[in-house]
């Protein structure tokens, strides 16, 4: 039984937005945990509107709604192409996925929809009030995650820790 799932692999789950700290937790499993078995799914929630302005909305400017949204998903497919472009740079085979909702909600519901055995995340490094008034993505997988999560900081944040 154990011969059968190391064929089959592991199924991870690497959440990326596109950041720095994204990039880097990327780079990180790619050169200290992955296997050529693993079955990777690289995970970008990407809400349309979320960076729409309140007053744009409120103003009703369908035009403007129009021209931002379409901003909006001209970045979204940005990011799709670095991701591919830094999967493929380590020759990792990978899917794809593209979420819809709150980041953290997202990436659980994706990871049990995948069955994922793993889920790897970045970590900007927020510090506990702009944590707790903004939230954190990284801290909400942790702690509702029925799976092991691995959260990489970068480099930039060890500072902090000292």
């Amino acid at each position: 039984m154990a011969e059968e799932a190391a064929k089959k692999g592991r199924t991870i789950l690497i959440a990326m937005d596109g950041s720095k700290h994204a990039i880097h937790a990327f780079e990180w499993y790619a050169q200290n945990v992955y296997m050529d078995t693993d079955n990777v799914i690289i995970a970008h929630c990407a809400e349309p509107g979320v960076n729409i302005p309140s007053a744009a909305l409120m103003a009703g400017n369908a035009t403007m709604i129009q021209a931002m949204m379409k901003d909006n998903e001209d970045q979204v497919m940005e990011v799709f192409k670095t991701i591919d472009r830094l999967a493929n740079k380590y020759n990792i085979k990978h899917i794809l996925e593209r979420l819809h909702g709150p980041p953290g909600e997202s990436i659980i519901m994706a990871a049990e929809k995948q069955n994922a055995d793993m889920i790897i995340s970045g970590s900007r490094g927020y510090g506990t009030i702009r944590r707790t008034i903004m939230g954190s993505v990284s801290d909400y997988i942790v702690h509702h995650s029925n799976i092991p999560v691995c959260i990489v900081k970068h480099e930039d944040e060890h500072h902090k820790l000292k």
